[in-house]
This record gives C-alpha cells, structure tokens and sequence, in this order.
C-alpha cells in the first residue's frame, strides 16, 4: 500500500517540469548557456534533499505505527532491519522521481506523461518489479 504514493508524486512533479522545460527551451537552449544534460541532472539532483525528508517521515509515520519493528526484536536484528526499511523507501521515492523524469522528457504534456508513467508502473509491479 505503500508505494501507491507512485501516483500523486507523479502528478505534483510532472507539471513543474513540464513549465521548467518550456522555459529552458525559450531561454536557454537558444542562449547556449547550459545543456540538456545539466538541465535534467539538476532537476534530479534538486528533488534529492526533499526525497530524503519525505523518506524520514513516511519511515516514521509507517514503520513503528504498524509495528514491524517487533519481527526482529527475537532476532535481534531491530537497528538493522530499521535501516534497511528506510533506505528501500528512500530508494522508492528516488527511483519514483528519477522514473518521473525520465518519462517527461520525451512527452510533450504532463497528462499524457502521466498516464504512460502509471501504465509503466503498474507492470513493474505486475511482474515484479
């Protein structure tokens, strides 16, 4: 149930990028001041400390609640399983925003590139990611 957050992430991240896009290739391309690979690496790079945040909150508000914490207490293993927890859902949402990306580029509208992302998703999930 977790990663159905898929979707809303897509639908708020798309339209920005979307009207960045439209002014990069006003302003930017024509002036030559940057690249297209600089364009999209710092909007990756830019949704990096705001994936980490989220990560923290989305751990902690669902990990401990739902009490999976308490499988490894007979292990032992609580510290460890906690963070690796954490670092898949903060590789979720990495892989969410990079995927976000990646489809938007090469589509002109966010509702299109919104609806070809959420079918893309939905067979990694159908056969396992």
């Amino acid at each position: 149930m977790l990663m159905t957050i898929f979707g809303n992430i897509v639908q708020q991240t798309m339209p920005h990028f979307v009207v960045q896009r439209a002014l990069y290739e006003a302003r930017e391309r024509p002036a030559k001041t940057y690249s297209w690979q600089v364009f999209i690496t710092s909007n990756v790079v830019v949704e990096l400390p705001w994936n980490t945040l989220m990560a923290v909150i989305i751990f902690f508000c669902w990990y401990y609640p739902i009490g999976m914490y308490k499988n490894a207490i007979p292990d032992g293993q609580v510290h460890e399983r906690g963070a690796l927890m954490f670092l898949l859902i903060w590789a979720f949402l990495m892989f969410t925003s990079t995927f976000t990306h990646m489809v938007v580029a090469g589509v002109e509208t966010a509702q299109t590139a919104g609806n070809i992302a959420h079918l893309l998703f939905s067979l990694t999930l159908i056969f396992c990611g």
